[in-house]
């Protein structure tokens, strides 16, 4: 807690920071291990806890320490399979408190985070003292259905977020935090309490729909998720499905800070466009027997229940269009028919309208200057900033087998595709005979490896044409890097010698194919 009241202070006071933390050498060895591992990729090791705090960041660093922070008594002795469900709803709720309060209630999302990450702290409790009892009455709930917080209070006269409350008020958090976790998800009491109470509450009871939703993959859940948020601030469907889309990058991401291994379920998006069919086939169903039913209601008034299904059939065509395009610009990949006709139209239809389009080259200093105009941008804006470079495998083998002519040719194709699958995404530049950079303001990593496994995918489905007609295969190799929150004065070129390291990566491996990182 020391280190949350230094970090919310308006001036850091590093050198206070600093001396809190080496008092703790198990914290201090935590943090030194994560700046080194894989989420960082830096070119050297990092001793020093200077270098450490300033490479992190203070939000980031106060995440950590929360994330590290749990007693141990609370997770020995638990089943594996049973804390990995409980790390996998804790981070999603975590995660979603955070981007709900930023996106929708547009407020800073720490404390949203903070409460979402300890809200159900209480389970671990109630496992540690209960045992097997404790464990099947979650199994029963978690396979079965039913409300745990409901089902918990007619059971125990208490339920375990109550339980969160205390604990973490016996731990000395501030008040406000404990009195957020031990809220009651009750919308209409929440709605009644002073506003300056009702946000992080409201915020908590919206995560925890999400966290159910993504976990137990109801649809119901997403009902209810859209009727509660309907109800705190007006939210609709169409807000919800870029929330849910961006935790599926962003709940991996913390996973691996806080070195957790989440399950291997369906992608976000999947769930989602699952979750939208199913809601479509309810209403569908109901209006088709409303229509077979045909009478007249209690008023005695005759209702008009085939435009009640057209309008339904009509929404359940839109829903599809929806998940398609989720599908297709966030995932790289084709549903509305065939994976291979649908590449392969894209490659011809655009290619022949961009076939005069060349790209004027950029020097490095240029691409420099791009990456920082992007930095400052996507800082002010508080969003993610991506870098990709891109690299025709093996230009010399193919120079010396086609000639100079072909190899012009060839690149004018090269540079069509890449701006038909970009243009609307990220601003190209060719910075080198044979390399390419893409500068995604605005989006997080995932999107990003996503477009760029899209361009490898089409290259390579055009090498098989070419292959076929020219006798020579055609590869590309990508390497992307990440700013999660671009932070003030951050060296530009740290960003472009990333994504050199991971392109060089696939370089090594062979190429066609893509690496990434996040760095900070």
């Amino acid at each position: 807690m020391q280190v949350v009241e230094l970090t919310n202070q308006p001036t850091i006071d590093t050198r206070a920071l600093k001396e809190c933390i080496e008092n703790d050498p198990a914290l201090t060895t935590k943090i030194l291990r994560v700046v080194n591992s894989s989420v960082f990729g830096l070119s050297r090791k990092v001793t020093d806890l200077n270098q450490a705090l300033a490479l992190i960041g203070t939000k980031p660093l106060k995440l950590l320490v929360l994330g590290f922070s749990l007693p141990n008594e609370l997770l020995s002795g638990v089943e594996a399979e049973v804390l990995q469900r409980y790390w996998q709803r804790t981070v999603i709720k975590a995660v979603a408190a955070r981007e709900l309060a930023e996106s929708i209630w547009r407020i800073p999302g720490d404390d949203a985070f903070i409460a979402g990450l300890l809200q159900d702290v209480g389970t671990l409790v109630l496992i540690q003292d209960l045992g097997d009892t404790y464990l099947k009455f979650l199994d029963r709930i978690y396979n079965g259905g039913g409300n745990l917080l409901e089902l918990e209070k007619g059971t125990l006269g208490f339920d375990h977020a109550t339980l969160s409350s205390h604990l973490v008020g016996h731990w000395g958090l501030p008040e406000s935090i404990v009195r957020d976790v031990g809220m009651p998800f009750d919308v209409d009491k929440l709605l009644a309490l002073p506003e300056r109470e009702q946000v992080v509450p409201e915020i908590l009871h919206m995560a925890d729909l999400v966290a159910e939703f993504l976990t137990r993959h109801r649809a119901s859940s997403l009902n209810e998720l859209i009727a509660v948020g309907g109800r705190y601030q007006g939210i609709t469907i169409d807000e919800v499905r870029p929330l849910i889309e961006s935790l599926e990058t962003k709940v991996p991401q913390l996973a691996d800070v806080l070195s957790l291994r989440l399950p291997n379920d369906a992608t976000y998006s999947t769930i989602l466009s699952q979750a939208y069919a199913q809601l479509s086939d309810a209403a569908e169903s109901i209006s088709r027997e409303l229509i077979g039913d045909g009478q007249p209601d209690a008023g005695g008034e005759q209702h008009d229940y085939g435009l009640l299904l057209e309008r339904t059939q009509s929404l359940r065509g839109e829903i599809g269009q929806c998940a398609s395009r989720s599908n297709e610009w966030t995932r790289g990949t084709f549903n509305l028919g065939d994976t291979q006709v649908a590449t392969n139209a894209l490659i011809t239809r655009e290619t022949s309208f961009y076939a005069t389009m060349t790209l004027q080259h950029v020097s490095s200093s240029v691409l420099v200057g791009h990456v920082e105009a992007a930095v400052k941008a996507c800082r002010q804006a508080r969003h993610a900033l991506s870098l990709a470079l891109l690299e025709l495998d093996h230009p010399d083998t193919l120079a010396a087998r086609l000639g100079p002519a072909h190899i012009v040719s060839m690149m004018n194709r090269l540079q069509s595709i890449m701006h038909a699958i970009v243009v609307d995404e990220g601003r190209l530049m060719q910075v080198g005979d044979d390399r390419f950079a893409v500068v995604f303001e605005g989006c997080e990593r995932q999107p990003a490896v996503e477009l760029a496994r899209q361009l490898v995918r089409c290259v390579r489905q055009w090498s098989a044409e070419q292959t076929a007609t020219q006798g020579h295969a055609i590869s590309l190799s990508a390497g992307i890097a990440t700013l999660a929150m671009p932070p003030k004065n951050f060296p530009c070129q740290d960003l472009i010698d990333a994504a050199e390291r991971c392109l060089h990566g696939v370089q090594l491996s062979g190429g066609d194919s893509v690496k990434s990182i996040d760095i900070y």
